[in-house]
């Protein structure tokens, strides 16, 4: 079992500090954090938020690959279809030269009505642009002049230099809680992503996927993620974060219902204690060991990140979390 901190760097404005204060903190934690024997960082985007939502992820894991030496270094997603895969393929490859081939690429196609409306792109498109950035990216990193003829890109003799670190090149990931997610990740033969409450069936939709495209399952890789927060005191710890989650969870709602989930329908919640608890995992080491053995046994996945800072929360808070489950969690499961 592998575990990885997740960064989104959102600057809410209840809690908003400098963004160059904020920006320094989260990569001083995430370098800290990889002494302390996490195996990856993992970062996501979203674009015109009011909030600072990680727009531009290539600087940052730059900035991430200067500050680290071995952990592995992750989009959580990257949203494809606003890339041009000729400088995503471009992009990529430079960070996984810099990182010395740490790089894992995970890409999704998005959902927020505005960012598409504001960037110009057919939200319509999201799932045939989403593949053709895969398949492009890969005749890229070859190093070799290439052609393509798509829906959306064409390209003729087209060379992409430098290459990936990595041969053939980055790992690349599928985000998703849906089984349309789990087939692209299957037809494409990419790694999976899904949310730890995803339904159980996108598994099996995954692994059957892979095998009528003619990929190996067993090279295939499954993360989730968690809402997870150590601390000594459930109570006094859940009276910690409970805002921060309450932010994120009507956060997601507007957008979600905006997109048209109508699970997402209805008022934000006004109290944090309305929240459905079940979804955070906020407790005890030996409690967050249960949970994570529980969700073994729930589902297969080889490895867990979580939120190192929930927007707004106080970077010493954070960081007695992120130890406490470097010390007492990831022992455990060694």
């Amino acid at each position: 079992m592998k575990f990885g901190l997740w960064y989104d760097f959102r600057n809410p404005a209840r809690w908003h500090r400098p963004y160059d204060q904020l920006y320094r903190e989260n990569l001083d934690q995430a370098a800290w954090a990889e002494t302390l024997g996490f195996h990856s960082i993992w970062l996501s985007e979203h674009h015109v938020t009011d909030d600072g939502y990680l727009p531009s992820m290539f600087p940052m894991l730059a900035a991430l690959g200067m500050r680290t030496r071995a952990a592995r270094l992750g989009t959580a997603v990257l949203l494809a279809p606003f890339q041009h895969p000729v400088r995503f393929a471009e992009d990529a490859a430079v960070v996984d030269q810099l990182c010395g081939g740490r790089l894992e690429l995970g890409v999704a196609p998005g959902y927020r009505v505005e960012e598409f409306a504001a960037l110009g792109v057919d939200r319509r498109l999201r799932g045939t642009r989403t593949d053709e950035l895969v398949e492009i990216a890969r005749l890229a990193w070859t190093g070799e002049p290439f052609g393509y003829r798509g829906r959306h890109w064409s390209f003729d003799g087209v060379r992409v230099t430098p290459t990936p670190h990595q041969r053939p090149g980055p790992p690349i990931w599928v985000g998703g809680a849906s089984a349309a997610a789990a087939r692209r990740a299957g037809r494409l033969g990419c790694s999976f992503a899904p949310d730890s409450f995803a339904p159980l069936d996108v598994y099996r939709v995954y692994r059957e996927t892979l095998l009528d495209y003619g990929h190996d399952p067993g090279t295939s890789r499954v993360w989730t993620n968690r809402a997870i927060y150590v601390t000594e005191d459930p109570q006094a710890g859940w009276n910690e974060v409970k805002e921060h989650f309450l932010y994120v969870h009507n956060r997601y709602r507007e957008w979600f219902a905006a997109a048209g989930d109508h699970s997402f329908s209805g008022e934000p919640l006004k109290v944090a204690d309305a929240l459905p608890r079940d979804l955070y995992l906020v407790g005890t080491p030996e409690q967050v060991v249960a949970e994570i053995e529980a969700m073994c046994r729930r589902f297969p996945f080889d490895g867990i990140y979580f939120w190192a800072r929930p927007p707004g929360l106080a970077i010493e808070r954070s960081s007695r979390s992120v130890e406490l489950f470097a010390r007492q969690v990831i022992p455990h499961f060694i």
